[in-house]
């Protein structure tokens, strides 16, 4: 029972559920210059609508890793939904634990508190030539080579970094 809990509270405090918004994504999938032959992978894919979108949109495949059990169910349920299935995997894993040296394009939404560790993740995995699109937490010692901020109704402004390996 203890790992279990260990497993909820890390969670809970590195991995919280952010949702982005529709407008977040599209504008940070037209950042970058995609073709049928990318993969992307989102790292913490939430409910999917992150692979929901590059599938409907641009046909890419995608692979969405989820931690959050209840999370992944949706996730699949959406693609089930959608008819896009076929372009769309999801695998329950901890982001940290997966091997991301295979993607070509890359989604992640993460909590400030794992940037340091995702940073030195990225950069030692991912090929040259790999994108790499953050939302709103730039990554540490890597330059983006654009960015665009998207205000938001709730006097937020989301900020898009794109970086290129």
């Amino acid at each position: 029972m203890e790992e279990r809990d260990t497993i909820i509270s890390r969670m809970l405090i590195e991995f919280p559920y952010l949702p982005s918004p529709i407008q977040i994504i599209d504008a940070a999938l037209e950042l970058v210059d995609l073709n049928r032959k990318d993969v992307l992978a989102d790292l913490g894919c939430g409910d999917g609508i992150v692979l929901l979108r590059a599938a409907e949109r641009f046909g890419l495949f995608s692979v969405g890793f989820e931690l959050d059990e209840r999370l992944l169910r949706i996730a699949k349920k959406k693609a089930m939904e959608s008819g896009l299935s076929h372009l769309i995997s999801l695998v329950k894993a901890d982001l940290f634990q997966v091997d991301v040296s295979r993607f070509s394009l890359i989604y992640v939404y993460p909590f400030p508190s794992i940037i340091r560790r995702l940073s030195i993740k990225l950069s030692s995995e991912c090929r040259r030539g790999t994108r790499i699109l953050v939302h709103d937490y730039p990554l540490e010692g890597l330059n983006p080579l654009r960015s665009v901020s998207i205000p938001s109704g709730k006097q937020h402004v989301h900020n898009i970094y794109l970086y290129v390996l």
